[in-house]
């Protein structure tokens, strides 16, 4: 057995059955392993940034680490995006790359990169192997370390020689996930924590998308049913707790409801469940809170106190840690806190966004690109369940969206997926399109289309005196012509929201990828917003 047909042997015991690859000199030996072996769903997209971001996709889906494939030198390089995109998320991913033979590196040979140097700073782990009798470590240590505690990517890097050489040892022993004890060490902590939710007049849960990689949702919502109070989410929490919830209060941050961060501002307590406080949800270190005390609990220590300061802070498991707070609380319960009237019922975005969501399954996973259109749908869209709301939060990622949704319904072909784009984000990946067609991958793409890089736009007509720098785009992209190039439906343009009721009623030409594009005006800002390094009470307003 060489090294190539080894490595498809210890991806079968890490139930690996899914790979979106892109073939090139440094990995044919493992692409004709994969011929030869027959046994994989290979998806090749149109570019390997678009296969990262499907293995992406994947593992947000389902849960389970997504694996890509690409060769040396470019093909590694063209992952870089879509492995700082999984790493800032905290999502489980395992990029195997091929490397130049042993005897060609630090030569500058052709196609040679430096790819552990390259990727050291945005994985949890980066690996070269240089011999084939160290792949199957190679392969068990990947999938343990980027499934263990905060997920995220590993790279193992591998020589041509040694995927073409044969491996004398072919046993393979899978790593498990230990499981997480420490919040036995934060007894008195989790004590704490209760005594100052028992006191607290006006306290908050405020959960994100550690809750939904902890599958701890569940946990999430019987400890707010149970003590009555409010939940506000980040936007990679959304899912986390139902939006539909009488408890569920929005996204808190520089684009969340006015009365979300109104409320999180004045609360007394917080409770931080699996986020990290980051600047676009927080906007100053003191700006969060007017004199709240800060309850943080994560599965990774070192975001403790690192945007705010904290009051507890409780590491582990945090399934484990919100049981054992139920257990505490048992005899709390919060008065009722109102939910706010929404002012925004009659704004075009939304209508559009709440027009797809009744006309939609109720699975329905949502992917999202990066911008104004990930802003409305992050307001107005409501998740129900865990792992039906993807998107780039950290590294806010324009292209993410189409090989995200490719990946998101390999992943899960039961459940329906729909792309909200923009059409600044879709230039970057409607190449993926293409992939979508060729492997009959069902989708439905609508694309906000208001001529512009709207959130960039905005931000110049407040902060640039309304010097427009290359954000208007009024080219020639014709997504009918596109879409019938790529062998795609095209569903047809809108303006009015309510024409989308008669394209929705019609029958689709098609079971495959159809693609509806709204038309809108590129003066429709996301609103409210809090700039940047303000506090969250203090927000610009739609005129």
């Amino acid at each position: 057995m060489t090294g190539a047909e080894f490595v498809l042997e210890c991806l079968k015991k890490e139930a690996v059955d899914t790979l979106f690859a892109y073939p090139g000199g440094a990995v044919i030996p493992l692409f004709d392993a994969m011929y030869k072996d027959g046994s994989f769903r290979v998806v090749r997209p149109s570019h390997e940034q678009g296969g990262s971001h499907a293995a992406d996709g994947y593992a947000r889906k389902s849960g389970r680490p997504g694996v890509c494939i690409a060769t040396s030198g470019p093909g590694v390089t063209n992952t870089v995006t879509g492995v700082a995109t999984a790493y800032l998320d905290s999502v489980p991913l395992v990029l195997i790359t091929g490397q130049v033979g042993f005897p060609l590196m630090y030569k500058n040979s052709f196609q040679e990169v430096d790819t552990i140097g390259l990727m050291m700073p945005i994985t949890k782990h980066s690996r070269l192997v240089t011999k084939p009798e160290h792949i199957a470590d190679a392969i068990a240590e990947a999938f343990q370390i980027a499934c263990s505690g905060r997920k995220g990517p590993v790279v193992v890097d591998i020589t041509k020689d040694a995927l073409m050489a044969e491996v004398t040892d072919e046993s393979y022993t899978k790593r498990e996930i230990l499981p997480d004890t420490r919040h036995t060490q934060y007894t008195e902590e989790i004590r704490e924590a209760c005594r100052l939710i028992r006191e607290a007049k006006r306290p908050v849960l405020y959960a994100g998308g550690g809750v939904i990689n902890a599958g701890a949702a569940q946990e999430l919502t019987r400890l707010a049913e149970q003590c009555n109070i409010p939940v506000v989410n980040s936007i990679m929490g959304l899912g986390s707790f139902d939006r539909m919830h009488p408890l569920s209060r929005g996204v808190v941050g520089m684009h969340g409801q006015k009365e979300t961060n109104l409320l999180v501002y004045h609360s007394d307590v917080i409770v931080g469940v699996g986020v990290r406080f980051s600047d676009r949800a927080i906007g100053n270190r003191t700006g969060f809170t007017r004199d709240a005390k800060i309850i943080h609990i994560d599965t990774d220590p070192s975001e403790f106190d690192k945007n705010v300061d904290t009051h507890v802070r409780i590491a582990g498991d945090m399934k484990e840690i919100l049981r054992a707070m139920q257990n505490e609380l048992t005899d709390v319960k919060k008065e009722d806190t109102p939910a706010p009237q929404d002012p925004d019922a009659d704004f075009a975005p939304r209508r559009v966004l709440e027009k797809l969501q009744a006309a939609l399954p109720a699975d329905t996973t949502v992917v999202t690109d990066v911008g104004q259109h990930q802003m409305w749908t992050m307001m107005y869209w409501k998740p129900r369940t865990p792992r039906t709301f993807l998107t780039s939060g950290g590294l806010g990622t324009m292209g993410f969206g189409m090989g995200a949704a490719i990946g998101a319904k390999v992943a899960r072909p039961e459940s329906p997926v729909v792309l909200i784009t923009g059409d600044g984000s879709f230039r970057m990946n409607h190449t993926e399109l293409l992939t979508a067609v060729k492997y009959q991958i069902p989708l439905l793409v609508v694309i906000f289309n208001n001529h512009s890089l709207g959130m960039v736009r905005q931000w110049q007509g407040l902060f640039n005196e309304e010097r427009y720098a290359e954000t208007d785009v009024y080219d020639p992209l014709n997504t009918e012509l596109l879409c019938k190039a790529y062998g795609a439906e095209f569903m047809g343009a809108f303006r009015d929201p309510d024409e989308l009721d008669a394209i929705l009623a019609e029958e689709p030409r098609t079971s495959g990828v159809r693609v509806l594009e709204y038309i809108l005006d590129h003066d429709h800002g996301v609103y409210p917003m809090v700039a940047s390094g303000a506090a969250i009470n203090v927000m610009f307003e739609r005129k």
